[in-house]
């Protein structure tokens, strides 16, 4: 597997997502028939990109580019499914008062939403209750208690229940049934609930086990109205496409923001839903696509618009209050009030990505004060005043910038603030990386933690004050068996390599029209450009994006690289780099361009190379080799002059530190033609002036690690001081001047000089 590590991304490898030994016949004539008959004149790398995604299978294909999975889903064909439809139609005809019991995220309130929609069309009395985050995930004692003093007698779960094994157990004891539809993972024993639906429970038969929460509601209302359609002599297959194209824009919204794999049943629907918010949309949710683009382009409705515009504003209410103002909008009836909610939950957004970057920032703070941080495997940090609903996404971008899993613990809202007590009951958060279930982490230390619960990648915990340091201890002993010999560096995936003349408005129409929805499990294609030649780069939005453009095989293209500063993206006009990207179609001013979305920017191979070649003949001209005059590598008297000025100027301007790249940079810009300084001439030109004490040099040379990729290559970082003489210095004194003179096979000899 080729691969290099990026330089300006840390700790980040490139790779490509598909190995393959037959590069030259990669789609068959089999294959090939099949893209010819469903999708003719299929640009051939989007036509590759699917081949190796369905495995070269001919039928999965076909299935792909229809996105039909509908065979063999069947919702009967989900344990206890039919008895939880006994359940509820009993319900329904008995004229009991039922309440949904949802999560706080958007797969919560999807799922609360459909559930409660078709419920209360088939005239069931039908409430529904969310916690607080502040109330812990999950049912409770008292949720159960006050729900029992409404009246309700049964209780549907939707995105949650499966390990509420002691409160379904409590309902059970003062006369509330309880069923299950959950899709997160499975303990032992299952909760004693009238039914509980769920594909991850081990005696399930359903071929599809990546269902959302809300994807596993859909399947219950499906069941429910297949099952009418049935007993009144009508077509179930009718009742089930009545169905999905009535709830399929809130399946799809849910199953998104979920992150769940958009693969098999799920791109169906999420493909189904999509349409549906194109063309018709909810009040409330045609209401927040107005508010979220207020002041802004409209951007086209694809999965990723649900990703990260639609989904953090429904999230933003369970992480900053009270979910139900999310609900409230996707059951919005009349305009207004729907965009009095949404504008609501555009500024509650904001408030969140205020907390967020608060406890981005603390979070970080407490990593760089602890050096005991740097071995763990499993970050986990706690603090008495984080918000709790935020300290998911921190951990996710602790979890990103660490490569490493990262649990944060907030005690907000514990009784004496300020005065930690150990029995006070910490609330967590997780995130891990590829290769560490979290759940099973979190499993190994379960005899300590009040509760846990949640997906491989991520999960969330309980846990006492005075358990922490055995919390983190046992987790990270638990990772290190777990890691042990596991490359931990953070990989970024590409399916092709392309040159200059690939990249189309065609290919990015294909993508768009054929692989689309894109997301997690499904996504968008990712491509590799090398050797582009940088033209300008420039921060817009206040210096939170960049814009770059750049050169290659006369192709001028716009790269985006969002959420990356000038800081982030540190390069110049000039320089030769390799580009990491998804394709955008932009469209400004009537002019439709194919435009660079950027995962990474490295320097080329050439770079490198020349970087590994220059060092390389730095040292070996300091050790004697001969040279040529023609590589403008022996300094005359300017040289010294020029270099010594521009080093004068960075310390006056408080700068003593530098990179090579940095002062190379300067140089460039001060110094062109025949004044023009290279690499190695500066390297010399350095080691003079520490020999002749002009300037006190400390030089932290890159050293290869033995076992690393050879694009490994840090900057080498130079510290200088000034140094004050009273008398001027001869530069004819030194030695390395002298040898290296020697070593020079022809051109012009230094002219004697002093330095002043």
């Amino acid at each position: 597997m080729s691969e290099r590590v990026s330089s300006c991304s840390e700790r980040k490898k490139w790779v490509m997502r598909e190995e393959r030994s037959d590069k030259e016949n990669v789609i068959s004539s089999g294959t090939s028939a099949v893209f010819e008959s469903e999708c003719p004149g299929i640009n051939p790398i989007c036509a590759g990109i699917i081949n190796d995604r369905c495995g070269r299978d001919e039928e999965l294909i076909r299935r792909f580019i229809e996105k039909d999975y509908s065979e063999g889903r069947g919702p009967l064909l989900l344990k206890d499914m039919e008895v939880a439809v006994e359940r509820l139609e009993r319900a329904i005809k008995d004229g009991e008062t039922c309440a949904i019991f949802g999560d706080y995220d958007v797969d919560g309130v999807t799922s609360v939403s459909v559930l409660y929609l078709y419920l209360r069309s088939r005239g069931l009395r039908v409430g529904y209750f969310i916690p607080t985050r502040a109330d812990g995930y999950g049912m409770s004692m008292e949720a159960i208690d006050s729900l029992r003093a409404s009246g309700v007698s049964l209780i549907i779960t939707v995105d949650t229940g499966i390990t509420a094994n002691e409160e379904i157990a409590y309902a059970r004891s003062v006369g509330i049934d309880t069923v299950v539809t959950d899709h997160h993972e499975c303990r032992p024993e299952l909760p004693p609930a009238v039914a509980v639906v769920n594909p991850h429970r081990p005696d399930d038969g359903y071929p599809f086990k990546e269902l959302a929460g809300v994807g596993v509601a859909y399947k219950l209302v499906t069941a429910m109205e297949m099952t009418r359609a049935s007993a009144e002599g009508k077509s179930p297959e009718s009742a089930a496409e009545r169905i999905l194209s009535e709830y399929c824009d809130l399946i799809a919204i849910g199953t998104v923001a979920d992150v769940m794999p958009i693969v098999d049943e799920n791109r169906m629907i999420v493909a189904k839903g999509i349409e549906k918010l194109k063309h018709n949309k909810r009040k409330g949710i045609s209401a927040l696509i107005e508010a979220s683009q207020r002041g802004s382009s409209a951007r086209e409705m694809a999965a990723s618009f649900i990703s990260f515009t639609l989904a953090p504003r429904l999230n933003a209410a369970g992480r900053m209050g009270n979910a139900g103002t999310s609900v409230e909008l996707l059951l919005a009836e009349d305009d207004f009030s729907a965009r009095e909610i949404a504008q609501r939950l555009c500024e509650t957004n904001k408030e969140r990505q205020f907390e967020e970057n608060r406890i981005v920032e603390e979070a970080v703070a407490k990593l760089n004060s602890d050096v005991s941080y740097y071995d763990d495997k499993i970050i986990v940090l706690d603090d008495d005043n984080w918000k709790q609903g935020v300290i998911g996404i921190v951990a996710s971008r602790i979890s990103e910038r660490e490569a490493k899993p990262a649990i944060l613990i907030t005690f907000e809202g514990n009784p004496t603030p300020g005065i930690g007590s150990p029995m006070d009951i910490g609330k967590g958060s997780g995130r891990s990386v590829k290769g560490m279930n979290l759940v099973s982490a979190l499993a190994s230390c379960e005899d300590i933690l009040v509760r846990y619960g949640g997906h491989e990648q991520a999960a969330g915990l309980s846990v006492m004050r005075e358990n922490l340091p055995e919390l983190r201890r046992r987790l990270n002993l638990f990772a290190s068996e777990q890691f042990s010999g596991v490359d931990l560096t953070v990989t970024l995936e590409a399916d092709a390599e392309l040159k200059a003349s690939d990249i189309t408005l065609g290919l990015a129409s294909d993508i768009n029209r054929y692989l689309e929805p894109c997301s997690s499990g499904n996504p968008l294609p990712v491509f590799i450009l090398r050797d582009a030649v940088v033209q300008s780069v420039r921060q817009f939005s206040g210096g939170k994006h960049t814009k770059i453009t750049v050169l290659s095989e006369g192709k001028r293209f716009t790269a985006i690289f969002y959420g990356k500063s000038e800081l982030d993206v540190d390069f110049d006009p000039g320089d030769t780099v390799d580009l990491m990207f998804t394709l955008n179609i932009n469209t400004y001013a009537g002019e439709t361009s194919v435009q660079l979305i950027l995962s990474d920017i490295c320097y080329s191979e050439t770079v490198y190379r020349r970087r590994l070649a220059d060092r390389a003949r730095v040292r070996a001209i300091l050790s004697g080799a001969r040279f040529n005059a023609s590589e403008m590598i022996l300094p005359d008297r300017e040289d010294f002059v020029n270099l010594y000025g521009i080093i004068n100027d960075l310390i006056k301007g408080g700068r003593d530190s530098f990179s090579d790249r940095y002062i190379m940079r300067i140089i460039r810009s001060r110094l062109s033609g025949d004044r023009a300084i290279n690499y190695v001439k500066y390297k010399i030109l350095l080691a003079i002036f520490a020999e002749l004490d002009i300037f006190k040099v400390r030089q932290d040379v890159c050293i290869q690690d033995a076992e690393s990729s050879e694009w490994c290559l840090a900057e080498d970082y130079v510290a200088v001081e000034k140094v004050f003489h009273n008398r001027k210095v001869n530069l004819e004194s030194s030695e390395i001047l002298g040898k290296i003179r020697r070593q020079c096979d022809d051109g012009n000899f230094f002219r004697p000089a002093e330095s002043r």
